[in-house]
């Protein structure tokens, strides 16, 4: 009846136009009918395609996995793909590296963490180790609650009540006004390698980093090459990881979650980036920064590399991010970062390619950090040709700054009132 209705309009139109006996009217609404139809089927189908149900990973009891799993209402919405305990043993970067690892192998969409007998500690240390894996992170809440702060129940999913770990920080970001840290902290610097077919090149970076530092870590994206044997050749120490996944975020996100020192350089392989320049990241972190922030547009700063078009365009894709994102970024596109470790529950890597430096630029701004900008000079690479597309990539970073405009939209949907009171105290002190 619905193909047949939707396609009147049509025969009524086209009899306006052709005169048309009663039969060839009558022949020509079945053949409308019949498109509709087809058409409906294959809209159908692509939909379907498009939609399907999140896979979680939960994180707790099996027995809570099996309640989920006959609930008729979530089948629609989401299915537990896997469950982990709650409770795993080690260090905080072995955890990291199990978190990592069990959303890759799932395939999780998101992480459900409900363990029942895990104390306040436990949770946020769960919490920091698989938002770190980059996908979001809920939580089940417990009774006592879902009576003591309603306010933190974002929302139900098929009537299963859930706490968004991004609602929880719905208070703006306010800088954070750190100590000088440079007589207190103990640094350990940790140098994050992504690296891919770069043998002509990966030996000369290693070989000028500086002597004191905890680990170098190389992310091999399944070099054809002799890159993993020149690299430790020229660092014997280095760590070698294999990436099972592809592109350059993917890389930084198995790097980072592998991790022990409490300080991340990330460098790339091309010979681009200065090892050089490493201590100038560090003293701005030790000075108070928790993010430092290459850039190749200030004094002292400067690009061999980068062409006019190029140049345009990371500028008018910072100005962009700029106006949306309330920040002062003068180089957002830059891949030359450090940070302090404790930084990466707010990072969550979940974008593959070269748009990853925009996401942790962005992400880390949006979640009230101190950010501090470095003089940087951008060298040409040493050997071969470079995998970035000036215009593919570009389109990528435009989308992750929308992207995340609408997540911080909705993360922070209202200004908290205590944050006007402590922004408040913050200028008295000032003054």
């Amino acid at each position: 009846m619905i193909p047949l209705l939707a396609s009147a309009p049509f025969v009524w139109l086209t009899s306006l136009l052709i005169p048309l006996d009663p039969g060839s009217e009558l022949a020509l609404l079945i053949v409308f009918a019949l498109i509709v139809m087809v058409a409906r089927r294959r809209v159908s189908r692509l939909l379907g395609r498009l939609y399907r149900p999140e896979r979680w990973l939960l994180v707790g009891e099996e027995s809570t996995a099996e309640l989920l799993r006959r609930s008729r209402g979530l089948r629609d919405h989401a299915v537990v793909a896997g469950t982990v305990a709650a409770h795993p043993n080690g260090s905080a970067p072995a955890h990291r590296l199990e978190a990592l690892e069990a959303v890759d192998r799932y395939g999780a969409d998101r992480v459900v963490i409900a363990g029942r007998d895990t104390d306040d500690h436990e949770l946020l240390d769960l919490v920091r180790d698989f938002k770190s894996s980059g996908v979001p992170v809920s939580l089940f809440p417990r009774p006592l609650e879902l009576l003591e702060a309603p306010a933190a129940i974002a929302g139900e999913v098929a009537g299963v009540p859930m706490i968004r770990v991004e609602a929880l920080a719905s208070r703006s970001a306010l800088p954070y006004e750190g100590p000088d840290r440079r007589h207190d902290r103990h640094t350990h610097i940790t140098v994050v390698v992504p690296a891919k077919n770069e043998g002509q090149n990966i030996g000369q970076v290693l070989s000028r980093l500086p002597k004191d530092l905890h680990e170098v870590i190389l992310v091999d994206g399944r070099s054809q090459d002799d890159t993993v044997a020149v690299a430790r050749r020229a660092y014997p120490r280095i760590r070698v990881l294999a990436q099972s996944g592809r592109g350059k975020g993917d890389a930084l996100r198995l790097g980072f979650a592998a991790a022990t020192g409490n300080l991340i350089v990330m460098l790339d392989a091309d010979g681009s980036a200065d090892p050089d320049e490493i201590p100038r990241f560090v003293a701005a972190l030790e000075g108070g920064a928790d993010f430092a922030k290459g850039s190749r547009f200030i004094e002292d700063g400067g690009s061999a590399d980068i062409t006019p078009t190029r140049q345009l365009g990371n500028r008018f894709l910072s100005e962009t991010a700029n106006v949306l994102h309330g920040t002062h970024f003068t180089d957002l596109c830059y891949g030359y970062n450090a940070f302090w470790t404790r930084c990466l529950p707010f990072i969550s890597l979940d974008v593959p390619g070269f748009e990853v430096e925009t996401l942790i630029n962005l992400r880390i701004a949006d979640a009230g950090m101190k950010i501090v900008e470095v003089p940087s000079y951008e060298a040409d690479r040493i050997s071969g040709q470079s995998n970035l597309n000036t215009f593919r990539d570009g389109f990528r970073v435009l989308r992750t700054i929308a992207a995340e405009t609408r997540r911080r939209r909705t993360i922070h949907p209202e200004r908290h009132p205590m944050a006007d009171v402590a922004a408040h105290d913050t200028g008295a002190a000032a003054a």
